[in-house]
């Protein structure tokens, strides 16, 4: 522990070396050993003259401000074509001011190609799809080797909008730019404002005004998209020193929050560091985890795809040492890149484990190649994006480690049987092959209508699947979808009572009619008045900034934004809530929700004195966009109860907290739902005639009906001109289900013409007419 003097000695120490680099920096002049981005260019562009059938050079995107091209080459055999080979990337510069990068990577390159006949690199060419991008941020890099400064770190995005790359020879106090390596989306928000305050660099860290806002970020991820590599490497250098010479894996944030690929991810950068001898000859770079959560490339890389992207702190804090130094220090990291090409290859005699699993997803039997979400359940996480494979050839690659008892893998599509393999066992020494076929579902059709009280009414569907399903209609709809069972569905509605159930989906035609009820509002609060009804205990503040009508209540507002390390805040009501005794209650609200994923959870609770608490439903994670909450209370119907809403953080650092809770529009509701979901082949509990299936339909369409009780039903058929053309229907029919096909054809037994006609049912009082269109 530091004792307050120590912290400000310690502080003071540091301010010293920033202002020692600070004023080093006004006189610093690039030596002339290092590539312009017009030499990047010039070189690139003759390796892919020289090597047509394995370099090809390719734009990725264009700078932020300056659209200066961003150049990436691939070196592969067969250049021109996806070989399904392991996908591995180099990135050569990332901060301006970090030039040593661009030449170990240049030189590769160059390496690589100028050896191509020669093992290894003949194998690495023949096995592997290399990708080298030598600079990420060209108008960044090209301020420093015009010696226009030297120091500088980000790209030129214009922040003050002056039309003027406004720069400072000191360090960090460069107004125009973003941070490239502090712009990535995830865990964006712990990145540093603008301004950042208490920062000795108050600019360079700067992590843009939105995430992935800048044109480099964007140009990198639509890369990643394409090919989803499994390994990269990605050049930096410590401006202090203090983080040179390292090598750094994800991640183990504070000490805290290993990811679940911590062990391999510290394997392969172990591999990688101890290749690479230290300028002084004194030993290798040293791995450690990354224990910073700040939106920076590797970690990103890895949520997103899984990629194992080692970030290596090259040179010392000389960042831009002379001729010969700079050829020794490429020399020496260049053995690194050999390594991690080797651990990528099939089998290698060169690394202790060549360990990655792939295959092919295809569809069975036809073999078609499929894109589908891999999931290796033990080393998964609600916090990555699904895994996917290449949706042109069905390929994917998953960087793993044996494990005793072997893992259960599984490849999961919308609309196929998940294909799930069980105790599979992994190679240590060379990659493991498994191969998904993966069958369709039969082809399905949801369709039905939602009313209340017999009416058609503007409501969203969504069915629940590994890609959602949503519907914005107004009384009927039809859904294409795939059969399968325990399908989750939600119909919602404004000022009516929800429907959430489970439903079964046949192959075919399927139905489901909803009537609502008007919902009965128990309890509400919109916070359009004020707090004076509930219970604050934290810093929660009533705003109109982030909400989803008029006002909202959030647990952290102003300064950081952030809730607190190891906070435990609530809202609870003043008053206790009387449920009606009814079996169908609903708590609704709206959420925007920001928390670490498990370990800071948000819940709901009731309590009959509050006292003794009881959650009845939680949640974290990214969810940061408004959605509305639905809370079953069926089960404390009758009861009177307290309410609150909570939020807890388990953490021992200011960066394991995240931007927190909002809520709005709170209701409690009563009211029913008529459906046929679990009577369709019962007795019906409306009298209802449904929409045609097919439709539009040549030459004939099923009419679907039902009936409440015994009565008396007529179903005809009008044209357009609302002359009649049929009679299906005109007799007493029994209470239950009913169907009537349409041949097209009028009561003269004579084909009707292409068009639009109406089908019109009545029983009793009841009256309703459907469209239909017949196509030939």
């Amino acid at each position: 522990m530091l004792f307050p003097k120590e912290r400000s000695m310690k502080r003071y120490i540091l301010a010293i070396i920033i202002l020692s680099i600070a004023t080093a920096s006004l006189f610093a002049v690039l030596p002339s050993c290092y590539h312009t981005y017009d030499e990047i260019i010039a070189e690139l562009t003759q390796y892919e003259a020289l090597n047509p059938d394995i370099a090809k050079l390719h734009i990725i995107g264009y700078t932020q401000q300056d659209n200066l091209p961003i150049y990436a080459l691939k070196i592969s055999d067969n250049v021109l074509q996806d070989e399904e080979e392991v996908p591995v990337l180099f990135v050569g510069q990332v901060h301006a001011e970090e030039v040593m990068g661009v030449e170990i990577t240049m030189n590769n390159i160059k390496t690589i190609l100028q050896y191509r006949g020669q093992d290894p690199y003949r194998i690495w060419i023949a096995q592997l799809d290399m990708w080298f991008v030598p600079t990420l941020n060209p108008e960044g890099h090209s301020v420093v080797t015009t010696n226009l400064d030297t120091s500088f770190r980000k790209n030129k995005r214009d922040n003050n909008l002056n039309g003027i790359f406004d720069y400072s020879d000191l360090v960090g106090y460069d107004i125009d730019g973003a941070d490239i390596n502090r712009n990535f989306d995830y865990n964006w928000v712990q990145g540093d404002t603008l301004m950042q305050p208490g920062s000795l660099e108050v600019y360079d860290y700067y992590r843009g005004p939105e995430p992935m806002s800048e044109s480099e970020n964007q140009a990198i991820a639509q890369l990643f998209e394409q090919k989803k590599f499994a390994y990269s490497i990605v050049w930096h250098s410590s401006r202090t020193g203090n983080l040179s010479e390292k090598a750094y894996y994800s991640f183990n944030w504070k000490e805290e929050r290993p990811s679940p690929d911590l062990s391999l991810a510290q394997s392969i950068a172990v591999g990688i560091a101890g290749q690479i001898t230290k300028e002084d000859g004194t030993g290798t770079y040293q791995a450690y985890p990354n224990l910073s959560r700040k939106g920076c490339f590797h970690d990103w890389a890895y949520q997103q795809y899984g990629t194992i992207q080692i970030l290596i702190e090259c040179a010392t804090s000389n960042l831009q040492p002379d001729s010969l130094l700079m050829v020794d220090t490429v020399q020496r990291c260049s053995n690194g890149v050999k390594w991690l090409l080797n651990r990528a290859l099939i089998y290698s005699t060169a690394v202790p484990s060549s360990s990655l699993l792939t295959g092919n997803v295809t569809e069975t039997p036809s073999g078609t190649p499929l894109e589908a979400q891999i999931v290796v359940e033990q080393r998964n996480a609600p916090w990555f994006r699904p895994r996917m494979s290449n949706p042109q050839t069905g390929r994917y690659y998953r960087p793993i480690a044996p494990t005793p008892g072997g893992y259960t893998v599984k490849a999961i599509k919308k609309g196929y049987y998940d294909k799930v393999f069980n105790n599979v066992n992994i190679s240590g020494g060379a990659m493991t092959l498994l191969h998904f076929p993966m069958e369709k579902r039969p082809d399905a059709t949801l369709s039905g209508w939602v009313h209340s009280m017999g009416q058609p009414i503007p409501a969203k569907i969504i069915l629940y699947s590994p890609v959602n399903d949503t519907l914005i209609i107004n009384g009927d709809y039809m859904l294409a979808t795939y059969a399968g069972n325990g399908y989750q569905i939600e119909v919602s509605a404004d000022g009516y009572f929800p429907y959430l159930g489970t439903i079964d989906i046949a192959p075919g035609q399927n139905n489901l009619y909803l009537d609502l009820s008007p919902a009965v509002e128990v309890f509400s609060e919109d916070w359009e008045t004020g707090t004076a009804n509930w219970a604050i205990n934290g810093p929660w503040v009533r705003q109109n900034e982030l909400s989803a009508s008029g006002y909202a209540l959030t647990d952290s507002w102003g300064g950081r934004g952030h809730y607190a390390m190891n906070c435990d805040v609530n809202i609870s009501t003043v008053s206790p809530i009387t449920l009606p005794s009814s079996d169908n209650l609903y708590l609704t609200f709206d959420q925007h929700l920001y928390t670490e994923w498990t370990f800071d959870p948000v819940t709901v609770e009731l309590s009959p004195d509050n006292v003794t608490w009881t959650a009845i439903w939680t949640d974290s994670g990214q969810k940061d966009y408004w959605h509305t909450k639905y809370v079953s209370l069926d089960e404390y119907s009758g009861q009177t109860a307290y309410m609150r809403f909570r939020l807890q953080d388990q953490s021992s650092a200011v960066e394991l907290t995240d931007p927190g809770w909002t809520i709005d529009n709170i209701r409690i509701l009563k009211g029913f739902v008529t459906s046929n979901a679990e009577t369709v082949d019962s007795v019906p509990i409306l009298t209802a005639v449904y929409p045609n299936f097919p439709n539009p339909f040549n030459p004939e369409t099923t009419i679907k009906y039902s009936v409440r009780t015994p009565a008396p039903v007529r179903l005809d058929v009008y044209n357009m001109k609302g002359q009649h053309v049929r009679t299906l229907v005109n007799e007493t029919k029994a209470s239950g289900n009913h169907s009537v096909i349409w041949n097209g054809k009028d009561s003269s037994g004579n084909s009707v013409s292409s068009g639009v006609y109406f089908y019109k049912m009545q029983s009793g009082t009841y009256s309703s007419t459907h469209k239909m269109i017949l196509m030939k």
